[in-house]
């Protein structure tokens, strides 16, 4: 009898979590990972996707910079923004970022000069935010560079890069496990 109650409570719970694994191929929420920070030019964050809707969590010091690499395969017109968590909004510290296209000319300067607030429910924080720039990425390898101006105490920042929400059933553990540590600013 407790085997046959074992077995049912497995398979009830491996049908919802390929229901709820299956449902999980749009999201509304970025694809989030973390930069490790600083990340140097010869140890950049490998963007693969920038299409695919990404938020990449760091934190910098003053004079400390996160690399990135946008691998862009076609021509792409994508949205980028930096978010920092409102709970920091006491440190005067504030990502700016450049990005540079895979000709080497200096597309667009993006910063959180002039926030907005904005609640993000998948992890429950409130961010400023600021203007989300949409640029083109022609065929090729984009760089961009997060730095921190302002304050000497690092600062934690958010990269939202892309649109295409969307998530594996395999990514879903990671995501859930990213989500607490997002919330509780473990990053």
């Amino acid at each position: 009898m407790t085997k046959r109650i074992v077995l049912t409570v497995a398979l009830v719970l491996c049908g919802l979590f390929a229901a709820g694994a299956l449902s999980a191929g749009r999201a509304c929420a970025h694809d989030p990972r973390f930069a490790c920070s600083p990340r140097s030019q010869s140890d950049p964050i490998v963007v693969a996707d920038p299409g695919k809707s990404w938020a990449f969590y760091g934190s910098l010091a003053a004079g400390e910079e996160d690399h990135y690499v946008l691998k862009a395969p076609v021509r792409l017109r994508v949205p980028i923004g930096l978010l920092v968590d409102a709970r920091d909004a006491a440190n005067p510290g504030r990502p700016a970022a450049v990005l540079v296209g895979a000709d080497g000319r200096h597309i667009v300067r993006i910063d959180t000069s002039n926030t907005t607030d904005f609640y993000e429910p998948f992890s429950r924080v409130d961010y400023r935010a600021g203007p989300v720039r949409m640029v083109t990425l022609e065929p090729g390898t984009s760089t961009l560079v997060v730095s921190m101006e302002n304050g000497r105490a690092p600062q934690r920042y958010v990269l939202a890069v892309g649109e295409e929400e969307r998530f594996s059933p395999l990514e879903i553990p990671y995501v859930l496990g990213a989500v607490y540590r997002i919330h509780n600013r473990r990053f």
